[in-house]
């Protein structure tokens, strides 16, 4: 079989985890230890707000028993802009994730779309433009089955059964919009915990090492996850990504228009009353 690269794009909301993500993957399980050092190839914010304001990728290798024999499996992660990075004009945020989305076109193994403690109505407009606008889910019906839900604040992530209760609570909450966007990827979420371990001052070494753990278990569970998907897709509507962004700026534009004109026809009308 050899030496193949199976793509790993990830896409989400500004400070929730994606640079952290990336940096529990690209470093080795050794890294992991009392005294390993930690490499932060990925910028991690020490704050809620995004690092990375353009689109960053590297290359990392996983031994895996493939039907008898040890092979090296290597893939490559590619860290894209948050969206809703308020330092950032939103057609820039467009561009540099389309910049990732086109580092795929070839192929893509899973696209991992990262929150953080729960699927907020911000989610659903992340979600919503990953599969409207950064691909076309008309042409690109299936992206959706090679899309994995990753949740990086769940402290119980060892826990099975803590993990699918909070799966069905969420479709049980009966908001539409949550319960289709978990049904679009056939239910794949993977619960997770990344603490921080770039925290400064004195006696924070202890907690430093028992956050290493906690990322080295994380670790595991999302390469145990990754490595159950073989299947590689080929998206079709990549080449028409630079329309869709300017299609959505447009009508963006058009509605902020009609917001400040009924705003405006409100303010004349007070005006009047006033008079």
């Amino acid at each position: 079989m050899g030496e193949y690269i199976k793509n790993i794009l990830l896409i989400g909301r500004t400070g929730q985890g994606k640079s952290a993500l990336s940096n529990i993957l690209v470093n080795e399980e050794k890294i992991f230890e009392k005294n390993g050092e930690f490499n932060e190839i990925f910028k991690e914010s020490e704050k809620s707000l995004s690092q990375t304001k353009k689109i960053q990728e590297e290359l990392f290798n996983v031994e895996r028993n493939i039907n008898g024999k040890v092979m090296n499996v290597k893939y490559r992660i590619i860290d894209t802009v948050g969206i809703g990075d308020t330092s950032l004009s939103l057609r820039t945020v467009l561009v540099e994730i389309a910049k990732g989305c086109k580092k795929v076109k070839k192929g893509i193994n899973q696209i991992l779309f990262v929150c953080g403690e729960r699927l907020t109505p911000e989610e659903i407009v992340a979600y919503d433009i990953l599969r409207n606008i950064l691909f076309d889910k008309q042409i690109d019906k299936d992206i959706t089955k090679y899309t994995t839900i990753v949740r990086t604040k769940f402290y119980n992530f060892e826990n099975d059964e803590e993990c699918e209760s909070d799966i069905q609570s969420l479709i049980e909450e009966s908001n539409k919009a949550i319960v289709e966007v978990i049904e679009s990827c056939n239910r794949r979420v993977v619960h997770l915990d990344i603490p921080p371990i770039n925290i400064k001052g004195e006696g924070k070494q202890n907690q430093i090492n028992i956050n290493k753990k906690i990322r080295k278990e994380a670790r595991k569970k999302l390469l145990n996850h990754l490595a159950s998907c073989q299947d590689i897709y080929i998206p079709e509507s990549l080449h028409k990504i630079n329309k869709r962004i300017d299609d959505l700026l447009i009508n963006e534009n058009e509605k902020l228009k009609k917001q400040l004109e009924t705003s405006q026809k409100k303010t004349r009308e007070i005006t009047r009353t006033t008079k």
